[in-house]
């Protein structure tokens, strides 16, 4: 079954989100993003590139929760999973979500239809479902 999670390169192509607007942006102790059943949740601290400039986003340490409110709507142009643990996520309008490896925490986590996931590991790596790996 095609799930939409394709091998690249150096990581993971996330197609499945790919067209997709963002529905919903939860902040708590984490970032969700949502895409109907599909969830991009971001545990660690991340970088907001827009067109004039980049900023650090923490959901957890509340570090510029404003700029995080602004993803709603915003249409997925594409999600990479790298195989060093970092996370890529380009919107239709230019502006791009970046996730570095973490070194002691998961950084990141992607839900497909309420199943299938995709993870980074502490200090770098992706963990997959076996089936995908």
């Amino acid at each position: 079954m095609d799930i939409g999670i394709n091998r690249g390169d150096d990581g993971w192509d996330i197609n499945a989100m790919r067209g997709i607007g963002i529905g919903e942006v939860l902040i708590g102790n984490v970032l969700r993003l949502h895409t109907g059943t599909n969830c991009i949740e971001v545990h660690s601290p991340a970088e907001l590139r827009t067109d004039h400039e980049a900023v650090p986003v923490h959901a957890a340490s509340r570090t510029n929760l404003d700029r995080l409110t602004q993803l709603l709507d915003q249409v997925i142009a594409e999600v990479h999973a790298a195989d060093s643990g970092s996370l890529r996520c380009r919107f239709a309008n230019g502006w791009r979500l970046y996730v570095p490896v973490s070194s002691d925490a998961y950084g990141w986590i992607i839900g497909l239809r309420g199943s299938y996931f995709i993870r980074s590991l502490p200090g770098g790596g992706v963990r997959m479902p076996r089936e995908f790996a």
